[in-house]
């Protein structure tokens, strides 16, 4: 049963919408102004607010904005209902984030489905929350505990068989340590990156920050990812064709691009597949497409590629978080260009990013 806070001064008009949504089989709790209402609100934490502007005490728009400066009310919906219809009331109401206004006289069918409108719309953002907080939770639980678990457990190697061990053995176990350490570490930076772009890219001024930035020469960039020694074992499957491109953009930034582009290739083909590594100018828009051959998934699993998403894990297990796609995106996405999956399952897995605007003419 949803809980619904009616926020009305006259107590005919407030008894009349919870006898609506009362037969609507809401939970229904009535507040006869706005500081009782906040009051009301926070208290009891309902899944929507439906509020009168002009009330004593406390107005509509300054409980709202008293709800909003909370982390755990912040995001409750709410739909103002007034007997001001004018264009600038509208307006107003909308400008400070209202989920809907409503004049009055009202129209019972209006109000529910005005209000079942937002609760759907707020479900969904629930539920997806949920699925990358489950994802969120489950990746990191094996993504940061596998490598962790490795550096404990050869350094515990090394620490009590050190006077048994030759000089190859403990070479061999700080190797593992040593690859297990740079995992981890690349794990890190990743999620480092990831949050900083999510936070950044959520305003106008975040990415006008990111967007402030130098020229860089891509071909050198691409060339030095390229040559990093992780990709060393398939140096020979590697086809490069770059164009040298200046191009406006955080240099890092580029440079996770073409690793995480690089890495899930490598990652989700196997050795002898060729890679095919490739920039060039296409009518006036600079375009890297990197396209590995042997793997692929389909047209479904493309849709699905978003925050802590991994495909195909059945197929292909422990190969990583899933979040180098959702980086890519998030770059692209911040310098307002184009980023495209194509695939054909068992056959061949390609991503094209295309910049049209920040590209020295």
């Amino acid at each position: 049963m949803k809980t619904i806070l009616i926020v009305e001064d006259n107590k005919e008009v407030r008894n009349e919408i919870s006898d609506i949504f009362k037969m609507e089989n809401f939970n229904v709790i009535e507040a006869e102004n706005g500081m009782d209402g906040y009051l009301k609100g926070v208290h009891n934490l309902p899944d929507i607010i439906i509020s009168d502007i002009m009330m004593p005490v406390l107005d509509g728009y300054k409980m709202y904005k008293e709800f909003k400066k909370h982390s755990m009310t912040e995001q409750i919906p709410i739909i103002f209902l007034s007997a001001l219809s004018s264009d600038d009331d509208i307006r107003k109401g909308m400008n400070i984030g209202a989920e809907d206004y409503l004049t009055k006289p009202i129209n019972p069918n209006d109000l529910i489905l005005a209000t079942e409108s937002r609760l759907k719309k707020y479900e969904k953002i629930d539920k997806r929350f949920d699925s990358v907080k489950t994802n969120i939770t489950n990746i990191l639980y094996h993504e940061i505990n596998t490598p962790l678990n490795g550096i404990i457990g050869f350094s515990d190697f090394l620490i009590t068989q050190v006077d048994e061990l030759s000089k190859d053995d403990i070479k061999k176990t700080a190797n593992y340590i040593y690859k297990s350490s740079f995992r981890l570490n690349k794990l890190v930076k990743k999620y480092l990156i990831y949050s900083e772009l999510k936070i950044k890219s959520a305003t106008i001024s975040g990415i006008k920050k990111l967007r402030n930035c130098e020229y860089i020469n891509t071909e050198g960039i691409i060339n030095k990812v390229l040559d990093n020694k992780e990709f060393n074992e398939r140096r020979n499957d590697f086809n490069v064709s770059v164009q040298a491109v200046d191009l406006k953009i955080e240099e890092y930034l580029f440079k996770s691009l073409i690793e995480e582009l690089t890495d899930n290739a490598v990652k989700f083909s196997s050795d002898g597949n060729k890679i095919f590594i490739n920039s060039f100018i296409d009518n006036g828009i600079y375009k890297i497409q990197i396209k590995n051959e042997g793997s692929g998934i389909t047209k479904e699993q493309v849709m699905q590629i978003n925050d802590f998403n991994q495909i195909n894990t059945n197929e292909y297990t422990q190969r990583g978080s899933g979040i180098g796609l959702s980086i890519v995106k998030l770059i692209t996405d911040i310098y307002g260009n184009d980023f495209e999956v194509e695939s054909i399952p068992k056959t061949f897995f390609s991503v094209t990013v295309s910049f049209s605007y920040f590209i020295k003419k």
